[in-house]
């Protein structure tokens, strides 16, 4: 008995040590498995993606998938689809903002038609709107356009009637300038210290801010310099109310030109405006130049002022050059088409 088991045991021994051994997997081989098969798979399906949209954008849209792709995959692509080129030309072309080209291109036309026909008070309106509703324009800078001819056209008249009433005979000038809206130099000899006295007084009466430079050594006892705003009281704003329409610009000049030979004042450099543009309407510079004395440029410019002219002075400059006084002036009017 004892013999037999042993037997029977070596054999169950053998037996086993015969058995293959069992091979064990682990979770993260799986895993690792399953990953590279997704990748796989999406790397197949991204190829594929991109070999169809090449074939869209190269060949176009073939015919069974016509107006099933949405549009902006086709926008992105570059491909076309004929059914919805087709629908695009019969609605009609569109703008950005949605509106078709046709109707943008029929409010341009309005708008032009409207520019055309412009009024004076529409004018005002695009340039500055505030000004339509306010009513306390108390300084040149703040004025309308045509408000700043009528208050040149009486600032200058003032001055130069100014001159000629409180200049006493034994006082020259060898330059004179007044700018607007107020800005004044002059520079001159008395014969005396007491007329010199004298205009520096009457002139610093009526001026703002009124300085006399220190003279320089060589300058005589009784030099006169001077400089400052000079005061401007009473002006018509109104006086000039009306653009000068582009068709009578050449008459708004001749009328001016022929004002000053019935004084005697001869211009030259009229015939070459400047113009500079400002939107809905321009400005026209015209430098002119005259060798007329002061007495005969006084009678033009008090003349002038009284007109009707549109034109304003926006600076003169008077100088004595040899024996005669030699004038530049810059006359300035606002022009607008019509």
């Amino acid at each position: 008995m004892i013999h037999l088991n042993l037997i029977d045991a070596a054999e169950r021994l053998v037996e086993v040590e015969n058995v293959a051994p069992v091979n064990e997997t682990s979770v993260k081989e799986l895993q690792k498995k399953s990953r590279k098969k997704a990748l796989t798979v999406l790397v197949a399906a991204l190829f594929v993606f991109v070999a169809f949209s090449c074939f869209l954008s190269v060949a176009g849209v073939p015919q069974p998938l016509q107006g099933l792709l949405p549009p902006p995959y086709l926008e992105l692509i570059g491909a076309e689809d004929p059914t919805r080129s087709a629908l695009a030309i019969g609605a009609g072309q569109r703008t950005s903002a949605g509106g078709s080209l046709e109707a943008e291109a029929a409010a341009a036309a309005a708008l032009i038609r409207q520019r055309e026909n412009v009024t004076v008070k529409q004018v005002v309106g695009e340039i500055n709107p505030q000004a339509l509703f306010n009513n306390k324009r108390t300084d040149y800078s703040s004025y309308l356009p045509l408000e700043k001819i009528s208050y040149q056209k009486a600032s200058v008249g003032q001055f130069l009637t100014f001159l000629n009433t409180a200049t006493p005979d034994d006082v020259g000038f060898s330059d004179c300038i007044f700018q607007a809206p107020n800005y004044f130099y002059v520079r001159g000899v008395a014969a005396n210290p007491v007329s010199q006295k004298s205009f520096l007084d009457r002139l610093r009466a009526v001026s703002a801010d009124f300085r006399t430079p220190p003279l320089p050594e060589n300058a005589p006892a009784t030099d006169i310099t001077a400089f400052g705003m000079f005061n401007v009281n009473n002006v018509n704003l109104n006086a000039v109310s009306s653009f000068v329409p582009t068709s009578e610009v050449n008459g708004e000049i001749k009328s001016m030109k022929a004002l000053a030979a019935t004084q005697k004042v001869q211009f030259s450099g009229l015939e070459k405006p400047v113009i500079e543009e400002y939107g809905v309407y321009k400005r026209y510079t015209i430098k002119a130049t005259t060798t007329a004395d002061f007495a005969e440029l006084n009678a033009f410019v008090t003349a002038f002022v009284g007109s009707p002219s549109r034109i304003g002075i926006r600076n003169i400059e008077m100088k004595l050059a040899k024996k005669d006084m030699f004038t530049t002036i810059l006359f300035e009017m606002f022009v607008i088409k019509q």
